[in-house]
């Protein structure tokens, strides 16, 4: 069988206090799917410091059984946007403690810059490796400046950003995080050229991980499932407290970061539409908002730049998720969760 080469882009905080569990639980997903060959960890700021990704990245890699597994440092702020006050936003709730990891740094990165590591690899292997983007977008986007050739190497950039069938809804009224913290990152890898396909939180807004999932997989004779289970009842007290007025978070959490990992295995979990897609940088109320034109509104579209998940099967996704983390059969989904986020 010929696996599928990957570098995954994230800001993992899956294993630290009050820290978002999907890209933890999106890597997880990749490295036990026998499809995929993961080359590396290309980790950026996001939502934890830099140190900390990395620190969760490494931890995360000698849990899983692949402690050589490159794990790269990359962008330890945006292009542009000044992090304070997304800072601000975490540690306004109690119990958040992501980003105070860093005395457990264990050395600095052994392979240079993130930007640079991609660009070596995309260069051994052209057209081969899919980037798998499930952060904000400042490593790509300092790839495509050092490397015009870049992007035109990657076989397809895999997104999770912005939302093709509505408002994201997410950090702001109208802007999702990865989209909020760097649009000029995100901007740049649009305007790439390369291969793009995005996953907006209209579509992993629909996918949950609930109390019931997290006493499963307590009860599962997998040690790693039997951590996740503890690491989902966390986050989903943390998500209580921080949200008080979303009945959705006192039973589930999203998993925003699994589905893009699923939608690259497996395509037909989600329904596809091409697009012209941009992200608006000037005004100060749309910051970050993601436009997916379709064809549908009333002005002349402009050239697809992308493909766009515009529905998807939770049933299928949850059991292809499960089957990788659980190592087992997974239930049906059972619920249907509103489609928004944190």
């Amino acid at each position: 069988m010929t696996r599928h080469k990957v570098i995954i882009d994230t800001d993992p905080g899956l294993g630290e206090p009050g820290s978002d569990i999907d890209d933890g639980l999106a890597i997880a997903l990749a490295l036990r799917d026998p499809e995929l060959e993961v080359l590396g960890l290309t980790i950026v700021n996001g939502n934890v410091t830099l140190e900390t990704g990395v620190n969760v990245a490494r931890n995360l890699v000698d849990r899983l059984g692949v402690p050589d597994l490159p794990v790269v440092a990359g962008a330890d702020t945006p292009l542009i946007r000044d992090m304070a006050s997304v800072r601000a936003l975490f540690d306004a709730v109690p119990g958040h403690e992501a980003g105070r990891a860093v005395e457990r740094l264990r050395g600095p990165s052994t392979h240079g810059h993130a930007a640079d590591w991609m660009i070596e690899q995309v260069e051994r292997f052209p057209g081969e490796i899919t980037i798998l983007a499930i952060g904000p977008m400042t490593n790509l986007a300092l790839a495509m400046q050092r490397s015009p050739s870049f992007a035109r190497n990657v076989r397809e950039f895999v997104l999770m950003a912005g939302s093709a069938t509505t408002y994201a809804q997410n950090v702001t009224v109208v802007g999702d995080f990865n989209a909020y913290v760097d649009p000029e990152g995100l901007d740049a890898v649009l305007r790439s050229g390369g291969r793009i396909r995005m996953v907006g939180l209209d579509q992993t807004s629909k996918v949950m991980l609930t109390r019931a999932d997290a006493k499963r997989m307590l009860a599962s004779p997998d040690p790693f499932a039997q951590w996740v289970g503890e690491c989902t009842n966390a986050w989903i007290d943390y998500l209580a407290r921080a949200f008080p007025k979303r009945p959705e978070h006192a039973d589930g959490c999203f998993l925003h970061d699994p589905l893009v990992i699923a939608a690259h295995l497996d395509e037909r979990i989600c329904d596809w539409d091409a697009a012209h897609v941009e992200v608006e940088l000037v005004s100060d109320l749309a910051r970050g908002l993601v436009v997916a034109d379709r064809g549908l509104s009333l002005t002349v579209p402009a050239a697809p730049n992308a493909t766009v998940a515009t529905d998807t099967d939770v049933d299928a996704f949850r059991r292809l998720f499960f089957s990788r983390i659980e190592l087992t059969s997974a239930p049906e989904s059972g619920i249907e969760p509103p489609q928004q986020k944190e």
